[in-house]
C-alpha cells in the first residue's frame, strides 16, 4: 500500500524487512524520506535508527504505528524520528507523505536579502558564513543606527540583530524602531540573537517586535532553519499582499483603459466631497462624453472603439494631475473630479482637453467630445450625486448645442432642465 502512495508520487522506493537490510541500502544509496515500522527499535532495527540519527541529518524518518504509546513516543524522540504517523488513517498518511516528498513550500529563499547587525568581527564572520551558504545576500553592520538608516533606502526579506549593541540603538530599540514604521518595513521579519537566555530578557525582546530568537553562539541546523522560515514566510506574505493588490486593480480599474471604474467612483468619490468641505477648498466635477461614438463601433468595428476608447483613457490620465480621479463610468462616457481646481480653472482643463482629444485622431478617426463642468456648491448639499447631475445636465447642453464643446453648470441650466 504504501508502495503505491509512493509510486503515484513518482517516487523510487527500496524495501527493507530488517535494520540490517536497511543499513546495508543506506551504505550504497541516498534517500530522500525514510518510513519505518515500530520494529525499528527491535534488535538490529536499534542500531538502524542510531545510524540513522548520528549520521544522516537531510533524510527525515518517520515511524509508522498503530499503537501509539507513551514509550514509542520516548523512543522515537531518542531516535531522532521526525514524525509519526498512524497507520490507520490513509487519507492523513497520504497528506503527509506528499508533505514530505514534495517538500514545504514552493517558494524559494535563494537570492534572499538580510540585513545583519553584529558587532563582533567573529560572531560576524560565522553567521554570514552560514548565511551565503543559503545563497543569500547579507549587508552587515555594526550599529543598529547605520543599519536603520540603510533599512529605510532597501528592500530585505528578513534583519538578524545581536541585542547587545554599541552604540545608542540596542537590539531592543531597533526592533521597536522597525515596527513603528507605517509602511511595508514595518512587515519584516526580525530574528534576534542574544547570549542571555533569561526569559524576561525572551519577553522584552517579543513586546519589542521581534519574530523569533536565537541564542548565541547558534548551532547552525537552527539558524538555517530559523532563517529559511521566516523568508518562507514573509514571501507568502508579499505574494498574499501582491494578489490582493491585484485582485483591487481588477475590482477598481477599468480593464480597457486603466481608469477607476463604476465601483471605484462610488468609495472615493465621497471622500473627495467630505475633504473638500472639511478643508475648504474647491472641488469640480468634468463629465466628458465622446461624440457620434456608436458610429464609429458600426463603421470601424468594436476592436477600433476599443482603440479609440483606451488611447483616450491614456490621453486623460496623462493630462490630469496625481491628485484628479478619472473614472470610465459608461460606454463612452468619463468623469473626472479636480480637487483644488476653481471653476476657471476647471473651464480651461476642459477646453484644453477637448482640443486635445480632437487633434488626436485615435486608431486614424477624427473624435470630439462633448464635455460638462460643474463646481460644488452649497445649492449641491454636500453630495455628489448632487454635483454629478449638474455636470450630466451640462453635458446633454453641450450636445445639444452642437457637440465638441464645454459647458459649465450654472443655476439656469438646471432650471431648464428641472422645466
Amino acid at each position: 500500500m504504501l508502495s503505491e502512495i509512493l509510486h503515484e508520487l513518482d517516487c523510487e522506493v527500496d524495501c527493507a524487512r530488517s535494520g540490517e537490510e536497511g543499513l546495508a541500502k543506506l551504505e550504497t544509496e541516498r534517500y530522500n524520506l525514510i518510513l519505518a515500522g515500530q520494529h525499528i527499535f527491535d534488535e538490529s532495527g536499534a542500531s538502524f535508527a542510531k545510524y540513522c540519527h548520528d549520521h544522516i541529518d537531510t533524510c527525515h524518518i518517520v515511524l509508522l504505528t498503530s499503537e501509539p504509546n507513551e514509550t514509542l513516543m520516548n523512543n522515537a524522540c531518542s531516535a531522532g524520528i521526525t514524525d509519526i504517523f498512524p497507520k490507520s488513517n490513509i487519507t492523513y498518511l497520504r497528506a503527509n507523505i506528499r508533505y514530505y516528498i514534495e517538500g514545504e513550500s514552493d517558494v524559494k529563499i535563494e537570492g534572499g536579502r538580510v540585513l545583519y547587525v553584529e558587532d563582533s568581527a567573529s560572531v560576524a564572520h560565522v553567521i554570514i558564513k552560514y548565511l551565503k551558504g543559503m545563497n543569500i545576500k547579507v549587508d552587515h553592520f555594526i550599529n543598529a543606527e547605520k543599519a536603520f538608516s540603510h533599512l529605510l533606502k532597501n528592500n530585505y526579506d528578513l534583519v538578524i540583530t545581536d541585542v547587545v549593541l554599541d552604540g545608542i540603538m540596542n537590539g531592543v530599540s531597533l526592533a521597536r524602531m522597525i515596527r513603528a514604521k507605517e509602511n511595508h518595513i514595518a512587515q519584516i521579519p526580525i530574528l534576534a540573537m542574544t547570549g542571555n537566555d533569561d526569559p524576561k530578557k525572551r519577553i522584552e525582546l517579543f513586546r519589542a517586535g521581534i519574530n523569533d530568537y536565537v541564542t548565541k553562539p547558534p548551532v547552525k541546523e537552527e539558524l538555517i532553519a530559523r532563517v529559511a522560515n521566516m523568508i518562507t514566510n514573509k514571501r507568502l506574505a508579499d505574494q498574499v499582499r501582491e494578489q490582493k493588490r491585484t485582485l483591487y486593480q481588477v475590482a477598481m480599474k477599468d480593464q480597457l483603459t486603466t481608469c477607476h471604474n463604476r465601483h471605484s467612483l462610488a468609495e472615493f468619490a465621497p471622500k473627495y466631497i467630505h475633504d473638500s468641505i472639511r478643508y475648504n477648498f474647491p472641488l469640480c466635477a468634468m463629465i466628458l462624453d465622446l461624440d457620434h461614438f456608436k458610429q464609429i463601433n458600426d463603421t470601424h468595428g468594436h476592436t477600433t472603439g476599443d482603440m479609440v476608447l483606451s488611447s483616450v483613457g491614456e490621453t486623460l490620465m496623462n493630462l490630469c494631475r496625481t491628485g484628479d480621479f478619472v473614472a470610465r463610468i459608461g460606454g463612452e462616457e468619463f468623469l473626472i473630479l479636480l480637487p483644488h481646481c476653481n471653476p476657471f480653472d476647471a473651464r480651461e482643463k476642459a477646453e484644453q482637453i477637448r482640443e486635445t482629444i480632437e487633434n488626436l485622431k485615435p486608431a486614424g478617426i477624427t473624435t470630439t467630445a462633448s464635455i460638462g463642468v460643474a463646481h460644488l456648491s452649497a445649492s449641491h448639499g454636500n453630495e455628489f450625486d448632487n454635483l454629478y447631475k449638474a455636470a450630466d445636465v451640462a453635458v446633454y447642453h453641450s450636445k445639444d448645442n452642437g457637440r465638441n464643446q464645454v459647458t459649465f453648470a450654472t443655476e439656469d441650466i438646471a432650471l431648464k432642465d428641472v422645466s
